[in-house]
């Protein structure tokens, strides 16, 4: 197998593991909701940091479990493979299709390919120009994105420095967010909230909880795997619930602290929506963009997404409840372990057959008897 092959297999394969995960973890959410368990949202989101981590592995994982076996140090009979049990199930009469049929079905990732990679049909060099198209067209925004960001971090007034975070004023900003060079945090507040030493202070606890939480690393990251996934739905059901979980889960974490009333919490929270609101407006003109920052509250509307306003108030509505669990470490690895052997065998499974099994030969012989029947028949009279 050539390189070009490898990298695209791999790539396919993580592309149904992060499907599959992200389903697992849906399914996992819904199970807690319907047993009454309510996690902390900062476990829900380190549970979905670490899945994340664990996926992005897998294919190394597998790999080297692939590698075992051939090795003999594992034994065969810990292969798994969705392929051979597919032609396994078929030999036992599970699946009543012909066998040509099935063994197209079965060949069919393998075709397809093959005409992407060696661009011999249409079909084959429309998937690419289209994939190449989307990471062209997602891979400028994101270096605009950059850009915009960079302009606005240097357009902005030195506050304060402490060590490598660095609080800055600016005079445009919508919100306050968070963001991060190579060596250095950012803050930036808008300069009216000078005027609001109360709304500071609360102001300040959040974003600094969102650089504790590597927040801003993980919204760079996701950003930068966009141009790669655009094409997969489970990565914005994925990055939805990333972003979701990381405010929810930062609200909770200045909550806690005895100092802060939630009352003046949500106030905050809504007059910097309202701020935010009539800045936009005021500067409606201009295009600005969130990449690789972490922003206080949301106040544009996305394609696809809930709108501000209801992220606000699930936001005010998640700070009134006071029952969410903290479990121990040890329960938390009882829920993360079955979740990453599910993600584990999910890419074992996805993996295309090393050989020719017993199985397989057994199916192309009944392969070779069909169209020797099929030859036949051509040859004998017709009945009258």
């Amino acid at each position: 197998m050539t390189l070009p092959n490898q990298i695209f297999d791999i790539y396919i394969d993580l592309n149904i593991t992060f499907a599959i995960t992200a389903v697992v973890w849906l399914v996992a959410k819904l199970v807690l909701e319907r047993l009454g368990v309510k996690l902390a949202y900062s476990v829900q989101l380190g549970l979905l940091n670490g899945l994340f981590v664990i996926t992005a592995l897998s294919p190394g994982a597998v790999a080297l479990y692939r590698h075992l076996l051939d090795a003999g140090v594992v034994p065969g009979a810990m292969s798994v493979n969705l392929s051979d049990m597919v032609v396994s199930q078929y030999l036992r009469g599970g699946i009543a299709i012909p066998a040509q049929d099935f063994q197209s079905l079965l060949g069919l990732r393998g075709q397809l390919s093959s005409e992407i990679l060696s661009l011999t049909s249409v079909l084959g060099a429309g998937i690419v120009s289209v994939f190449l198209a989307g990471v062209t067209f997602f891979g400028l925004k994101l270096a605009k994105g950059f850009i915009q960001l960079n302009r606005a971090l240097a357009s902005c007034h030195v506050w304060r420095d402490h060590g490598r975070l660095r609080l800055l004023l600016s005079d445009t900003a919508v919100v306050p967010y968070s963001a991060r060079g190579l060596t250095r945090n950012y803050v930036v507040l808008p300069s009216e909230l000078l005027t609001q030493s109360e709304d500071l202070k609360l102001v300040l606890k959040h974003e600094f909880e969102h650089l504790r939480q590597g927040d801003v690393t993980w919204e760079i990251g996701l950003e930068l795997l966009r141009p790669l996934f655009f094409w997969n739905p489970f990565f914005y059901i994925w990055k939805s619930e990333v972003e979701r979980l990381r405010e929810l889960a930062c609200d909770q974490k200045v909550a806690e602290n005895a100092q802060v009333d939630l009352k003046s919490y949500c106030m905050c929270l809504l007059r910097a929506a309202k701020a935010g609101i009539q800045k936009r407006e005021a500067f409606s003109n201009q295009n600005r963009s969130s990449v690789a920052a972490v922003a206080l509250i949301e106040v544009q509307d996305r394609l696809l997404r809930r709108s501000p306003s209801q992220k606000l108030r699930s936001r005010v509505e998640a700070l009134m409840e006071q029952d969410r669990a903290k479990p121990h470490t040890w329960l938390v690895a009882m829920v993360i372990v079955p979740m990453a052997a599910v993600v584990f065998l999910t890419g074992l499974a996805i993996q295309k057959p090393a050989d020719w099994s017993q199985d397989r030969l057994m199916l192309s012989a009944i392969i070779n008897l069909e169209r020797l029947e099929t030859i036949n028949a051509f040859g004998k009279a017709p009945y009258r």
